[in-house]
């Protein structure tokens, strides 16, 4: 089942993509016939379209690594570092709009 962790990892390693990407100057479909992709999977990527890869973070995983690895930028700590920060929030309730928590 998805859980609202996943997708927001998912949305946190597309941007991770995007701002690499960005610093390298390289527009999306420059990034796209690079790494053999196409521009609508990598669309998806950088929009952290969980949904897309099967909901599966290791397949957006994988592509995130190799679209990384094309562009020859270590964005793997970045990542992680982005795992961490989103566990930590999503041990809080901000995801939980306001109305909608429980109040005693």
């Amino acid at each position: 089942m998805t859980s609202l962790v996943d997708i927001k990892k998912a949305k946190e390693i597309g941007k991770t993509i995007r701002q690499a990407r960005e610093s390298q100057h390289l527009s999306i479909q420059a990034l796209a016939h690079l790494s053999g992709y196409t521009i609508h999977q990598m669309v998806n990527l950088e929009n952290g379209n969980f949904f897309a890869f099967h909901e599966s973070l290791n397949d957006l995983m994988a592509c995130a690594n190799h679209c990384s690895d094309v562009m020859g930028v270590e964005v793997v700590h970045q990542i992680e570092a982005t795992r961490t920060q989103v566990m930590k929030q999503s041990s809080s309730q901000e995801f939980i709009p306001a109305f909608l928590q429980k109040t005693a």
